[in-house]
């Protein structure tokens, strides 16, 4: 899709392909990015939205086809020529900061100002807080990057960028940890660099904020360009169609919780929360929401054995003492992380290993795992879970972030619970994954098993559960049903201002 009459492209890429052993990740993608707009690319995990953005910011080459910036051609894909030359810069997901220097060590790092010899400390703050002020940020140039929260790193990234003399920002995925607050925070930003005459790239799986940010839209599906627009062209479900392409089936939740109480939880204790009471139902969703330190997290950690707690906690009638997770496994307790990466995936072990790490014993004859018969029955179950894979001898850190996901939720099923614990199960995930996720989830509590998902996302909250349990500062501070659940009455409770929000 060309500019509009008028408007001078920043990025012009054209028949780009990219393939790796088994996969083409970029199969011909021609498209073009705007100067001084904001434009988003949306697509499922693997539709080479990430080959893509690697290849602007010269992390990776590809394979044929073409790149210009400005109207130069780009000879040489390596994040310096892509910098320095044509002043593109990546803000990736996982933000490459030195935590343990300053912010204007970190800001200014390679580039520092000199008196003779010498870096001059003076100018590095100086110079480190009249980019901050350009970006409308009031971070203390010499504090700790550790000591930041997430969004605050970020800016720290985006006046790196700037002092580098960037004119295209790539963003990735940017808001998948952040609050709803801190996104908000973030998207002012961009629309300040936006007005100072920055062309940004968006990538995001979140199409409401791609809506809200965004002056064109271009979706990609299995490594192909399906289609652009301007954002006044095309409405979401179009654009959800283009990237998965089918139709959502939109349905309301049908609740399958039963009267029998399932899990009761009597005044749990635990380092960052206190006197948490709740119960759950057979069949039921329960959702936990709150700000990230109101403790939600920890509560299922330590649901999990994995976090010290002291109260009651009974499941099916019984107590339930679960000093480790080698103790909630063997009560049919299962817990899927918000850091999948580090601690929900076994990372160098391949699809099978990680889907059949749990019933290892079934496979196993005199000491001796068949490893035949474990990857038949690892294979059947990708396929019954949709987890896409080349083969299940594939390196589950090669698979996609949905997928990713998809395979921790199978290895758990697994084991049939009858509690799962859920922190975050869609969050990086695209919106076809977020479906199947759900699909997993419906056919659980079918089968009679609870529920805990502990979620940042609201409206998934509201569409997926049964009640929410709202936290905030360790503490239950209220438990909403379905008729009286909102957006706004949630953050009300979670962040203490529970009058004159609807």
């Amino acid at each position: 899709m060309p500019p509009a009459p008028g408007e001078r492209a920043a990025v012009e890429v054209e028949d780009l392909v990219k393939a790796y052993p088994g996969v083409t990740a970029l199969a011909g993608v021609s498209l073009e990015i705007p100067a001084g707009k904001i434009t988003a690319v949306v697509g499922e995990n693997g539709a080479g939205k990430s080959t893509l953005m690697g290849i602007l910011a010269g992390l990776k080459a590809p394979d044929s086809g073409s790149v210009r910036v400005f109207g130069e051609g780009v000879g040489n894909f390596d994040p310096h020529t892509m910098l320095s030359v044509h002043h593109v810069a990546l803000v990736p997901q996982e933000l490459l900061l030195c935590p343990e220097r300053t912010v204007a060590e970190n800001v200014l790092l390679g580039t520092e100002p000199s008196t003779g010899p010498f870096p001059s400390r003076r100018e590095l703050r100086r110079e480190t807080a009249r980019l901050l002020a350009e970006l409308g940020s009031a971070i203390d140039p010499n504090r700790l990057v550790a000591e930041l929260p997430v969004v605050e790193q970020q800016e720290v990234v985006i006046a790196r960028a700037l002092a580098r003399r960037c004119t295209v920002l790539i963003l990735d995925e940017p808001t998948a940890m952040l609050s709803p607050e801190e996104s908000d925070r973030l998207f002012g930003l961009l629309h300040r660099l936006r007005s100072s005459g920055t062309t940004i790239v968006y990538v995001s799986h979140r199409i409401p904020e791609v809506f809200a940010l965004a002056d064109r839209i271009y979706a990609l599906r299995d490594g192909r360009l399906i289609d652009g627009w301007a954002k006044d062209e095309v409405g979401p479900e179009a654009v959800v169609r283009a990237m998965i392409g089918r139709d959502l089936i939109e349905r309301d939740h049908e609740t399958a919780a039963g009267a029998g109480v399932l899990c009761s939880v009597r005044n749990l204790r635990g380092p960052v929360f206190r006197d948490v009471s709740f119960e759950l139902r057979e069949g039921e969703v329960l959702g936990v929401a709150g700000l990230p330190d109101s403790g939600r997290t920890e509560l299922l950690r330590a649901l999990f054995g994995a976090a010290p707690s002291e109260g009651t906690i009974e499941l099916g009638g019984r107590p339930l003492e679960v000093r480790s997770p080698a103790e909630a496994i063997r009560s049919k307790v299962a817990y899927v992380p918000a850091e999948r990466r580090s601690q929900g995936l076994l990372p160098t072990m391949d699809v099978a290993d990680n889907l059949a790490v749990l019933q290892l014993s079934r496979f196993t004859r005199f000491g001796f795992v068949r490893w035949g018969a474990l990857r038949r029955e690892a294979a059947s179950q990708a396929e019954r879970s949709g987890v896409r894979c080349r083969d299940v001898r594939q390196g589950v850190r090669e698979l996609s972030g949905g997928n990713q996901q998809k395979a921790i939720l199978t290895r758990w099923m697994s084991i049939r619970p009858r509690l799962m614990l859920l922190d975050e199960p869609t969050r990086g995930v695209d919106v076809g994954s977020k479906e199947d996720i759900y699909e997993l989830l419906q056919g659980l509590i079918q089968e009679g098993a609870g529920v805990v998902l502990s979620s940042s996302d609201l409206p998934e909250l509201l569409r997926v559960c049964d009640r929410v349990v709202v936290m905030r500062q360790g503490r239950i501070v209220g438990v909403l049903n379905p008729e009286e659940a909102t957006e706004g009455g949630i953050m009300a409770l979670a962040t203490g201002v529970e009058e004159g929000v609807a």
